[in-house]
């Protein structure tokens, strides 16, 4: 059932359309300016990634800017950067991209049930009243399948930031190994600033080896 469907049996129930159309109103706004807002951050950060990824070497740059793919790109980066005995681990490009995917497959999975539960229990609800009777325990079984949905939602999103943050911080130290640890707290706490900060570091000259970037941050002391 979608929103106007809903929205035309709120109407027959009874409900004020004058306070209806005010909410249904400030949704649109609200979604409007937050896509406005995402899509601004995603530019930013498509083009950060970009930058980098060629400065860094990786094929195929450009991906950056497609959905889910550019966590390719990501990974790609993040696995460029050196530890401190020399070597490199592999994998982040791989399971960015598969947690990604998961992510979305099972996000939107959620919203169909949630869609479908919050249906069926308007729908019972309205048969509820109608009949000057109570609700039961069993009207709201629809909402089994969105708990557990939700509860795989969340293992697969705690999953992904997980490794998002590894290769960020990663990447951030491979582009501005000082400030590497302070941007990425950031990020945690403030996700807006990831994008920003990927686009203000994309000029700057990538040193895959901490122990370069070591000598680099000496000499300038």
């Amino acid at each position: 059932m979608f929103f106007g469907e809903i929205y035309e049996e709120l109407i027959e129930s009874g409900a004020n359309p004058q306070i209806l159309d005010a909410i249904f109103s400030m949704m649109k706004i609200y979604t409007a300016v937050f896509g406005i807002i995402g899509l601004a951050l995603y530019i930013l950060r498509a083009a950060g990634v970009f930058k980098m990824a060629r400065a860094s070497g990786i094929t195929r740059p450009w991906l950056a800017f497609i959905p889910v793919v550019n966590s390719y790109t990501f990974g790609r980066i993040a696995e460029k950067y050196t530890k401190k005995d020399g070597r490199k681990t592999g994998g982040f490009a791989a399971a960015l991209v598969s947690l990604n995917i998961a992510e979305l497959v099972t996000g939107g999975l959620l919203a169909y049930f949630s869609l479908e539960a919050v249906s069926e229990i308007l729908e019972n609800a309205f048969g509820a009243y109608e009949m000057s009777a109570e609700m039961t325990i069993d009207m709201f079984s629809s909402l089994v399948p969105v708990i557990l949905l939700y509860i795989i939602v969340m293992a697969v999103s705690v999953a992904y930031l997980a490794v998002f943050y590894v290769a960020q911080w990663r990447i951030f130290a491979i582009f501005d190994y000082r400030n590497a640890t302070l941007f990425t707290v950031l990020s945690v706490f403030f996700s807006f600033l990831s994008p920003i900060f990927l686009f203000i570091l994309r000029n700057r000259q990538p040193v895959f080896d901490p122990w370069e970037n070591i000598r680099f941050m000496n000499q300038k002391l």
